[in-house]
């Protein structure tokens, strides 16, 4: 069964001048752990990934987005929350996933409501003291060492 990672974007992105999947837009940290390991082959090719925008919402990994520079603020996530709920919730529903994993700070948090789901789908929180300690986990869970990493 595949696993669904949500990942709050970055401040950190490349300059594009054209529409440019969103994948290859962010940049920052979290960003440089995933593509790493997907130029390398070890992305678990049961995740699928979905990126949190203080932008647009809910992306693809392979939406076409330009640049922006707009922050997650408790005030945009307060905007964003019904609408990123309602769409974390339809991707659960109909992603027959075992697991969702999220990535993201506390000001991303508070734009995700309840996804819990009659789907028996487990909903997990890469947690951590620091940046480093969140990186780690996340490159044990998208190179396939999730153990006891990540936390319900």
């Amino acid at each position: 069964m595949p696993t669904l990672l949500v990942q709050s974007c970055s401040a950190t992105k490349n300059q594009v001048t054209k529409p440019t999947r969103a994948i290859e837009v962010y940049d920052g940290y979290f960003f440089k752990i995933i593509k790493k390991a997907m130029r390398e082959g070890a992305f678990r090719s049961d995740i699928e990934l979905r990126i949190l925008s203080a932008e647009h919402g809910i992306l693809c990994a392979d939406d076409d987005i330009t640049n922006y520079d707009r922050r997650m603020t408790p005030s945009r996530a307060s905007e964003l929350r019904e609408y990123v709920t309602e769409d974390l919730r339809h991707c659960i529903s109909t992603g027959d996933y075992e697991t969702a994993i999220m990535n993201m700070g506390s000001v991303y948090t508070q734009a995700v409501g309840d996804i819990s789901n009659h789907n028996n789908v487990d909903i997990a929180y890469i947690k951590g003291d620091g940046i480093g300690t969140k990186g780690r986990k996340l490159k044990q869970v998208v190179r396939n060492d999730m153990c006891s990493e990540v936390t319900a």
